[in-house]
């Protein structure tokens, strides 16, 4: 916001409301005006050293907002939170006189809570929700004009600024604990949320679509929040995130463009080309893995995914860590110029039991009869399928020697003794 900048008096339509002892006025305001008159947050800390990581982190996430404004048509913000300081801010109350809506109906929400917030551009405004927000909107305005008169809904509160702590500390407190509060008990969206309502995120929406639609998958994917699927779930092949993370893998044409082709939603006819590469890939996965078909055949009151994931271990499609890696797997020998049929071919003459070489001590833990998660565990294992089924461990910048010296110190054996079998 610039100093030399001298900003006019703007009247705004508002709703006075309460909440515990905060009295509160919810408007909107032009982006345009945004962009002009509300500052950072960071001028509720103290420390230069917190003011400067805020204001890192809202340049870093600035140019992202900023293009899902201009790219996004269908763009939409919650409303931001704004402190409001100095100046003389007034509250005008406004009186409905039409006594024809009072007929039966009560008045009770309307006394008091309709007027106009006049600011005269004297008073110091800082978001206190929505800091990244207020950044990505002045940085849309500098590549786009067009946005200046879109309008966002804006909470106005009172507060105080570092600036003014010293004439009001308890004022100064109580903005800085809305700021944390705000900020505490905004739960971040999980990604079991973004799969469920994500509109523009092409796995997102190639999961739901599989999970509604596909075979293999209706009424046979658990819908918890994380990865992790209990021994007890007899009826899941796996969960609705380890699901979208298979797909995540599969699908991804390149790490950098990737990541940003999942903010904005494909056209119809990319959607239909995505979903069929996926259920293309369950087709021939459950042609080389016949419990895959059964399942897929099955009626989910059957329970055929109790037949394998058992507490003594069972089928490693049935566990999510074991399905993540047979995917990964895939993906890699396809980017190794074969064609998805083969890869899958190579993948089926795996060992499939964890209780079984070369699984068992490295996936399963063969004494505690449970899966063994451990980062290092995962990635060795990943490295041993790409290398038992004819991948080049260069791709993986590694080679036989540091993989066996790397599944030695897993299992506890001689690197001499360590196996690396060759199924293909």
């Amino acid at each position: 916001m610039s100093e030399l900048k001298r900003l006019s008096t703007i009247a705004l339509p508002a709703l006075r409301a309460c909440m515990g002892d905060w009295v509160y006025y919810i408007s909107f305001m032009r982006m345009q005006d945004i962009s002009e008159r509300i500052s950072f947050a960071k001028e509720i800390h103290s420390s230069k050293s917190l003011q400067d990581l805020l204001q890192r982190q809202l340049t870093n996430r600035s140019k992202e907002i900023a293009n899902y404004l201009i790219s996004q048509k269908q763009r939409f913000f919650n409303a931001l939170v704004v402190g409001t300081y100095g100046g003389n801010p007034q509250w005008n109350e406004l009186t409905i006189k039409d006594t024809s809506l009072s007929k039966g109906i009560s008045l009770q929400y309307l006394d008091g809570s309709l007027g106009v917030l006049t600011l005269t551009g004297n008073e110091k405004l800082f978001a206190i929700d929505g800091q990244h927000r207020v950044a990505g909107i002045r940085q849309a305005l500098k590549e786009d004009t067009n946005l200046k008169n879109e309008e966002v809904c804006t909470i106005f509160v009172a507060g105080v600024t570092q600036e003014q702590k010293e004439e009001n500390p308890i004022g100064f407190e109580r903005t800085r604990r809305l700021f944390t509060t705000l900020n505490r008990y905004a739960k971040p969206v999980g990604k079991k949320d973004i799969i469920a309502l994500d509109e523009d995120d092409i796995v997102a929406i190639v999961t739901r679509k599989l999970v509604e639609e596909y075979r293999l998958f209706i009424d046979k994917i658990s819908l918890t929040q994380t990865k992790n699927i209990p021994v007890s779930d007899k009826q899941s092949l796996t969960t609705i995130v380890t699901l979208y993370d298979t797909m995540d893998i599969y699908l991804r044409t390149s790490v950098r463009g990737w990541v940003k082709f999942k903010k904005y939603r494909p056209s119809d006819d990319k959607l239909i080309e995505y979903y069929n590469q996926s259920t293309d890939l369950w087709d021939v996965l459950a042609n080389n893995f016949p419990l895959l078909a059964e399942l897929r055949d099955s009626d989910p009151a059957e329970k055929v995914a109790g037949k394998y994931r058992k507490n003594t271990g069972g089928h490693l499609l049935f566990r999510p860590i074991g399905l993540l890696l047979i995917i990964k797997v895939i993906r890699f020998i396809i980017d190794m110029g074969n064609t998805m049929e083969e890869a899958v071919r190579r993948i089926s003459t795996i060992p499939i039991e964890l209780s079984n070489k070369p699984w068992a001590g490295l996936l399963w833990d063969t004494t505690n009869q449970r899966m063994i998660t451990s980062p290092e565990n995962q990635k060795a294992a990943l490295k041993l399928l790409f290398h038992s089924v004819g991948g080049d461990l260069s791709k993986m910048r590694t080679n036989t020697i540091k993989l066996r010296q790397e599944l030695g110190g897993l299992l506890n054996v001689n690197e001499e003794d360590v196996e690396l079998p060759l199924y293909v």
